[in-house]
């Protein structure tokens, strides 16, 4: 394998020269377990170490798979110095740490939420994957597994694009192939992609069947009610024979949520393509006057559960960063009591109170 096999590119050329100064070797992290760390160089696979301290010019660590770092090799272990800039890190809540959060895949291009259509799909699922991937500076691509099981093939797939309306859905199998073809498409040479979704929706099968080998384990899925073991247990990057790199992780339920608005507003356009006609700015959209979203939904023009569903999200993430940064809690509180003294006033007076 080359660097240019792993993602190397012009734009992280650049990114490297400072460290290259320093005669310091690039390299990717292709696997993370259990603290140990491999990586992928230009002379091939091996291991490395991660010393207390990283360089404070790069990313903070610890490294994550995907991330591109700075070697020194010129001891017989090899020592990771810094973390180069990210593009596209998803991320979670640090496990024991409900307040920081932990990068579980670097530098990554596309997000592939996957849903068994077996039994399924979540829509409330897809809509937060979607949301994280948004967030992650990726783009989301919902992956309905395990399309040759389905009774009702289109009303699976139709059901998945009620969580992802606006994002491409593919059906695939693993058994008859279909599908397979599209996803090699999307991962041009050099693109990374990450494989999102819950334990038992066969993410390490596909990954098999990309690679044409048997690399990936896998378990069985209970018959009583289609859920997986969590046959992964650590992060591993794959580079796909007709190009391309495929990040596996462990089911989405160890994945807590850590968003911001701004990837919820991506994951839900038609909301946000409303609220700039709300009568007030600050708007919520859930009781006041002169809500443009609140009426789309009364002509039908946006679906409902959409509207619970960006307010759930909206609310954690609200309650995330509140945990986050202790001085935006007053400033949250302060806002929504200023807001509703706001909407009483305007009701009084439209009342000719």
């Amino acid at each position: 394998m080359r660097l240019d096999d792993y993602g190397w590119c012009d734009r992280v050329d650049a990114l490297f020269a400072f460290f290259r100064d320093r005669d310091l070797v690039p390299a990717r992290v292709s696997r993370v377990d259990r603290g140990a760390v491999v990586v992928e160089t230009a002379e091939g696979t091996g291991a490395a170490v991660v010393p207390g301290a990283l360089d404070a010019d790069g990313e903070s660590g610890p490294p994550a798979v995907g991330d591109w770092v700075a070697l020194d090799t010129r001891a017989d272990t090899a020592v990771v110095r810094a973390i180069m800039p990210r593009t596209g890190a998803l991320r979670r809540r640090r496990p024991g740490a409900a307040d920081s959060d932990q990068v579980v895949a670097a530098n990554v291009d596309l997000v592939f939420v996957v849903e068994s259509v077996e039994r399924g799909p979540n829509p409330r699922r897809i809509e937060r994957a979607v949301a994280l991937a948004w967030d992650a500076g990726a783009t989301p691509v919902v992956v309905a597994t395990k399309i040759d099981l389905a009774d009702d093939p289109d009303g699976a797939l139709t059901r998945a694009r009620v969580g992802a309306p606006f994002e491409e859905v593919l059906p695939v199998s693993a058994v008859t192939s279909e599908g397979l073809g599209a996803i090699s498409d999307l991962l041009a040479p050099g693109a990374t992609a990450v494989l999102l979704g819950p334990s038992g929706v066969g993410k390490s099968t596909l990954i098999n069947r990309l690679l044409g080998e048997e690399r990936m384990a896998v378990s069985e899925v209970r018959a009583a009610d289609a859920k997986g073991r969590h046959t992964t247990t650590r992060r591993e990057l794959v580079v796909l024979p007709e190009g391309g790199c495929l990040i596996d992780t462990p089911g989405v339920r160890e994945l807590g949520l850590w968003l911001t608005a701004d990837g919820i507003d991506i994951a839900f356009p038609e909301i946000e393509r409303a609220a700039e006609r709300c009568r007030f700015r600050d708007c919520r959209h859930d009781t006041e006057p002169g809500c443009a979203v609140l009426a789309e939904v009364e002509a039908g023009r946006i679906d409902a559960a959409r509207l619970a569903g960006y307010h759930r999200l909206r609310r954690e993430a609200e309650r995330l960063e509140e945990r986050v940064d202790p001085t935006r809690r007053h400033e949250i509180r302060a806002r929504e009591r200023g807001f509703g003294k706001m909407v009483k006033q305007f009701k009084r007076l439209k009342n000719g109170r």
